[in-house]
């Protein structure tokens, strides 16, 4: 085999590796589901999905709306367990937009979430994403 040629083979052979054509499925899934507190839709908030394990490589999330979140397969996540953050901030307490020349929270203003820490900054809840499509998840907070 020429040098040219094995050195093509053997770029395809790394890219395959790179991208995990090897994994068991490498392709994205649809999550979609539900976020109640104390019974009651989450109104507007949203939902992050942080890896838990260092080989899953996507991470995503996506608006909550009256309860509801959908993240398309298009940009859904790949099989894997998941710490799960959701925010559901205040209305009546959210800072207004930093003023001009202002980096966000440089004046101390924060945004004030109706959920307790350990649903989001220190969160306790966690998901798995499931090769066979069956990704609608429920988050029921007390």
């Amino acid at each position: 085999m020429s040098a040219l040629r094995l050195s093509v083979a053997f770029a395809f052979v790394s890219a395959l590796v790179v991208l995990g054509c090897g994994s068991s499925d490498p392709k994205r899934h649809a999550v979609s589901g539900t976020v109640t507190y104390k019974t009651v839709p989450i109104s507007n908030g949203t939902i992050t999905f942080i890896p838990d394990d260092p080989a899953v490589k996507s991470s995503g999330g996506a608006a909550v709306k009256d309860g509801k979140f959908e993240i398309a397969a298009a940009a859904g996540l790949f099989p894997g367990k998941y710490k799960v953050s959701i925010n559901y901030p205040d209305p009546k307490r959210t800072p207004p937009a930093p003023k001009e020349g202002e980096a966000p929270g440089e004046s101390g203003r924060e945004v004030m979430d109706l959920l307790p820490a350990k649903y989001n900054r220190d969160t306790e809840l966690r998901a798995e994403v499931k090769a066979d499509g069956s990704n609608a998840l429920t988050f029921d907070l007390k």
